[in-house]
């Protein structure tokens, strides 16, 4: 499924317009990534379907493949899904 078939289903579930519908997920998905940016330990839950998690990773030494020098990685923030019970036993 795609954005533009989201947007349709969303809509069609919601008995509202596609642009109300598409309107809503683009909200949805900048609260997401906003809350993300926040850093380390921030959160979004969703009871019954799940959670999005910003999880830090500290540098580290690893391997070029291309050279077998040894370097360091960057620290970096990511985000993390976390499935509910609920959606994990569908």
């Amino acid at each position: 499924m795609n954005k533009k078939e989201l947007v349709s289903a969303i809509a069609a579930h919601t008995d509202s317009t596609q642009s109300a519908a598409g309107e809503f997920l683009n909200a949805f998905c900048e609260v997401v990534v906003s809350e993300m940016k926040k850093g380390d330990g921030s959160t979004v839950a969703i009871p019954g379907f799940g959670q999005f998690v910003a999880k830090h990773r500290a540098s580290r030494e690893m391997r070029n493949p291309a050279t077998g020098k040894m370097m360091m990685s960057k620290a970096k923030t990511s985000a993390q899904f976390k499935a509910s019970a609920g959606l994990k036993d569908l």
